[in-house]
């Protein structure tokens, strides 16, 4: 091969390789080109060949560039490699993992630079793609071990204000409304609701919180909330654009109107000065590999919410805390406890997610995705009926705590029945099947050791596929309460209760079989 071949070679391997090449002077001003050097940088060849190494170095990476020339200067190196922005013609960046050497003269002065560019944007989006990915794995993580932490803490604490509030109303029906102790027993049963609504809040965060799910619309429930915040919220102008045709949601309503209404509230603590709060409803379908879906939500049909505010917007640092429990950017005195961690958790236990964007100063971004359902997906429990001319009815309280079981005894004997206590799911079958045929009514305590409520409801079906049950816990771990509701029990109280809920409770699944407290 003579020369005038190997140049021609030479050559074409400079202009056809898939990697981008440049040739700069001893100041770093190239002289020559390559095409995939061009085409990565969307730059005419005589618009590249007035450009530097420098020139077209993003300007936060130019201080290293420059260091690492230097060292080649001062012969401390022969070569470097780093990877960092290159700026292109159209003002934006592309990542590049270059390497740069240099050609020296016979004094060692440098002569020319060579620059082999590697465009490594794809690999920089995949990467940081994987570390949010395993961000999100490990948030929910956190977020799934303290909702099961938070869970069984409101379970047992439901369990006590139970027992103090069945105690309450049992020592409220024989006193006189002027007694001298009923005040004080009001100030009690104030104060065990309020510890309720705590508790209530907590079993939101935590797994399987939802209760008493059916079909709802959301634009109702959004314009309701929206509504009555709004009367409350003066410095805040309210937007709302509701989608035609939302798909509906099968939720608990009680629990999303909390979510939104405690989102309006974090809204508006946002905007200390007045704003704009903007309620927008719509239909979307989430794809397997969208960005906004968590990795341990489905994809398919939800119905979102948009909530916008002009607030102060947030720093990066509280995006990745704000749905941890009493987790708070306010004072002390201004905390408000469980916040967004109690929407997180209602909505997560719906099988939805909640995804946010911010900035400082240019407000917040919240979005909350529901399942879509269609709406015959759901049918109503049949209503059970008295046992033809019976009046003496008899229920059977499953309930493991004593103390639980003993005021919820002495409740139902008030209202009038027959009761009978078991203490576990094995001695609840052993005393159904003993005495089915005068058993009215079964109440079932949801959390139990050994054999669960679950477990015990199936059994129960098994032997009479019509046996009346009445749910009752402080919370429902993994949803099973609402999976037994499907299956076919009556209905559901939630500890702690008062002896007229019980008493309502028990009229909508027994017709006429209450009576009056004594």
């Amino acid at each position: 091969m003579d020369l005038n071949q190997r140049e021609q070679l030479l050559q074409a391997v400079f202009e056809n390789a898939p990697l981008g090449i440049v040739i700069a002077d001893s100041d770093g001003r190239f002289v020559e080109v390559n095409q995939a050097f061009l085409e990565m940088l969307s730059y005419g060849r005589d618009e590249a060949l007035a450009l530097s190494f420098v020139s077209i170095t993003h300007p936060d990476d130019r201080a290293a560039t420059q260091r690492l020339s230097e060292e080649i200067r001062r012969a401390e190196a022969s070569s470097y490699r780093q990877e960092k922005r290159y700026l292109t013609r159209a003002g934006g960046f592309i990542w590049a993992d270059v390497r740069v050497t240099v050609l020296r003269d016979a004094t060692g002065a440098v002569r020319f630079w060579l620059g082999i560019f590697e465009n490594v944007m794809d690999r920089r989006q995949a990467e940081k793609e994987r570390q949010q990915m395993a961000a999100q794995v490990q948030q929910a993580q956190k977020m799934e071990a303290i909702g099961t932490l938070a869970g069984g803490i409101a379970h047992d604490f439901n369990n006590l204000l139970m027992a103090i509030q069945g105690n309450i109303s049992l020592l409220m029906l024989n006193k006189e409304p002027h007694h001298r102790d009923t005040s004080y027993l009001k100030n009690i049963e104030t104060a065990v609701q309020r510890a309720s609504e705590l508790t209530r809040q907590i079993v939101g965060f935590a797994r399987g919180g939802k209760y008493e799910a059916r079909v709802i619309d959301l634009n109702q429930v959004l314009a309701k909330t929206a509504d009555m915040f709004g009367r409350s919220r003066k410095e805040v102008t309210v937007h709302t654009q509701l989608q035609r045709d939302l798909w509906p949601v099968e939720a608990d309503q009680s629990q999303i109107e909390q979510v939104l209404l405690g989102m309006f509230v974090n809204a508006w603590q946002a905007m200390p000065e007045g704003g704009d709060l903007r309620l927008t409803t719509a239909n979307a379908v989430m794809e397997p590999q969208d960005p906004q879906k968590p990795p341990d939500a489905a994809a398919g049909r939800y119905a979102c919410i948009t909530i916008v505010d002009t607030g102060i917007g947030m720093e990066p640092s509280v995006q990745a805390r704000i749905f941890e429990p009493f987790f708070t950017t306010k004072t002390v005195s201004q905390a408000t406890g469980l916040g967004l961690s109690s929407a997180f958790g209602i909505i997560k236990n719906h099988r939805g997610f909640i995804s946010v964007q911010s900035q400082p100063g240019r407000g917040s971004i919240f979005r909350v995705f529901l399942p879509a359902v269609n709406q015959e997906s759901t049918t109503p429990s049949p209503t059970a009926q008295p046992p033809a001319g019976k009046t003496d009815h008899t229920v059977l309280l499953i309930e493991d705590e004593d103390i639980v079981a003993e005021v919820g005894r002495k409740m139902l004997q008030r209202l009038g029945y027959r009761v009978l206590v078991a203490r576990s799911g094995a001695e609840a079958l052993a005393l159904y099947a003993q005495h089915q045929a005068e058993i009215d009514l079964i109440i079932l305590d949801m959390i139990m050791p050994g054999m669960g409520g679950g477990a015990v409801f199936d059994r129960l079906r098994s032997i009479n596929p019509e046996t009346p049950v009445l749910l009752s816990s402080g919370y429902s771990l993994d949803g099973q309460a609402l999976d037994i509701l499907k299956r076919g029990c009556r209905g559901f109280i939630q500890k702690p209760f008062n002896i007229e809920q019980l008493k309502q409770k028990i009229s909508e699944i027994l017709p006429g079989g209450s009576r009056p407290a004594s």
